[in-house]
C-alpha cells in the first residue's frame, strides 16, 4: 500500500487477493466531461470494479464558463471570474448531485452542486452560525446540514437553503469530530471523551453515551470518523488502536476489525469511514493514501487511490462519502459500458485534486466470475506448487 520497496511484494500478492474475492461483489450540467482515457482500479489486466470519474479543485472544474452560474467581480471597469478554491476539506457529504465539503482551512462549508454548476460556500456561516473548524459534516434527506465544528465544541444546524438554524451540545463538555443524524436523534462522536453522545433532535438534550466502557477491545481508542447505515449500524474508525468498531443505535457493541500496521486490512492512520450497499464498508487511510473496501463479514475486497497515477491518486485522503442516488447522472461521465452501481467521494488535504470522484460498478459483456474462478484456480495451483516444494505458502 505504501510506496516503498518493502510494500511491491506484498502489492502485487494484493493484486491475486483482490481477485479472489472481490467476486462477492458481482450483481451488484455543468461543465464536467468523460475521460478518454479512463483510470480504473484495480489495475489491467483486472476486470475494473471503481472508475475514477473527476477531480475539483476550484470553481473552474465544476462552473458553467462566463454564464449565468459565474461569479465576478468587477475591477477596473472589468469583468473578473471570481474563482473560489478548496484548501484544506476534511468532512464530505453527498446529497444527490449537491457535495458539501468541511474545510477547516477556509473555516467552512463549501457547496458544490454539480448538476447546476454552481460552487457557493455556506450561507449561514457568520455570527452563531460561524464555523472556527468544521471537521466531520452530515447531511439529512431534507438537505438538512449538520455541522461538527470541533474548536467550537458545537454541532451546527443549517438548513437546506444553507440558513443557521440551531447548535446542539451548548451544555456539554466535548470535542465533536464528526456527526450522524436520523429522524429522532443526532449522534456526535467526541474525540476528548472516546465516546458517542446521542442527543434529541428537538430539544437538544442528551438521552445516552457509548463507546467508552466494556472491554477493551470494545472500546473507542481516540475516535475520528463514524458512519450510520440503512440498517441503522454504526462504524466507528480509531486512530490509537487501528480498529473499525461496531455498534448498534442502541449503544450494543457488534464487533470490529483491524489493527494497527501495514499490511492488507490493517490501519496506520484511519481517517474517514463510509457504509456502501451491500454492507460495504469503505475505510480512508491518510498514511497508505487510498481507501480499502470491505464486506459485511469485514473481509477486504480490494483497494484503490494508490499514489502513482497522474490522475486518480489520493493525496493526504481524510473524509469520504457513498451514495447511490442520482446514478443517472453521474453514468454521464463514467466510461462506455462501465455501469454505475454506487458513488465514492473522498477529500485530499493536498495535491492537484481536493475532492476525487469515484464510481464503483461493472463493464458490460465481462463475466467477472469467471475471471475469479480462474484467479483462485491459479493460486491454488500456485499454493500446491510451493507446498511440493517445502516452501511455505505466502
Amino acid at each position: 500500500m505504501r510506496n516503498n520497496d518493502g510494500m511491491k511484494g506484498k502489492i502485487l500478492r494484493g493484486v491475486v487477493l483482490c481477485l479472489c474475492i472481490l467476486g462477492a461483489l458481482t450483481g451488484c450540467a455543468g461543465k464536467t466531461t468523460v475521460s478518454k482515457d479512463p483510470i480504473f482500479f484495480p489495475p489491467e489486466p483486472n476486470p475494473p470494479r471503481i472508475q475514477f470519474l473527476l477531480g475539483i479543485r476550484d470553481s473552474r472544474d465544476v462552473e458553467a464558463k462566463e454564464d449565468g452560474f459565474s461569479l465576478f467581480s468587477v475591477q477596473n471597469g472589468n469583468q473578473k471570474t471570481q474563482v473560489r478554491t478548496l484548501v484544506k476539506p476534511y468532512g464530505v457529504a453527498v446529497n444527490g448531485t449537491t457535495l458539501y465539503v468541511s474545510d477547516t482551512m477556509q473555516r467552512t462549508v463549501v457547496v458544490i452542486d454539480l448538476e447546476e454548476g454552481r460552487f457557493e460556500l455556506l450561507k449561514g456561516n457568520f455570527g452563531p452560525g460561524s464555523l472556527k473548524k468544521p471537521t466531520g459534516i452530515a447531511v439529512d434527506r431534507e438537505g438538512q446540514l449538520f455541522v461538527a465544528d470541533t474548536q467550537r465544541r458545537l454541532v451546527l444546524a443549517y438548513d437546506a437553503l444553507g440558513n443557521f438554524v440551531r447548535s446542539y451540545g451548548d451544555d456539554l463538555k466535548m470535542k465533536p469530530v464528526d456527526v450522524a443524524v436520523d429522524s429522532r436523534q443526532v449522534y456526535i462522536l467526541d474525540s476528548e471523551n472516546h465516546s458517542i453522545r446521542v442527543l434529541d433532535r428537538q430539544s437538544g438534550k442528551q438521552n445516552s453515551e457509548f463507546g467508552n466502557t466494556g472491554e477493551p477491545d470494545s472500546r473507542f481508542r481516540l475516535p475520528i470518523s463514524m458512519t450510520l447505515d440503512d440498517q441503522g449500524k454504526f462504524s466507528i474508525s480509531n486512530v490509537l488502536s487501528g480498529r473499525i468498531l461496531s455498534y448498534d443505535r442502541d449503544g450494543n457493541y457488534l464487533g470490529g476489525f483491524g489493527k494497527l500496521g501495514d499490511g492488507f486490512g490493517q490501519f496506520s492512520r484511519p481517517r474517514g469511514v463510509a457504509a456502501g450497499k451491500d454492507g460495504r464498508l469503505y475505510v480512508v487511510d491518510a498514511a497508505f493514501q487510498n481507501v480499502q473496501m470491505f464486506n459485511r463479514d469485514y473481509r477486504l475486497l480490494m483497494f484503490f487511490g494508490d499514489p502513482g497515477q497522474s490522475r486518480g491518486s489520493l493525496n493526504i485522503p481524510a473524509g469520504i462519502a457513498v451514495s447511490s442516488t442520482r446514478l443517472d447522472y453521474f453514468q454521464t461521465l463514467a466510461a462506455k459500458n462501465f455501469e454505475l452501481s454506487e458513488l465514492i467521494v473522498v477529500a485530499n488535504q493536498e495535491g492537484p485534486a481536493k475532492l476525487s470522484i469515484y464510481g464503483l460498478g461493472h463493464m458490460r459483456g465481462v463475466d467477472y466470475d469467471a475471471f475469479y474462478r480462474q484467479a483462485e484456480e491459479e493460486r491454488r495451483k500456485e499454493q500446491q506448487r510451493r507446498e511440493k516444494e517445502g516452501s511455505p505458502s505466502k
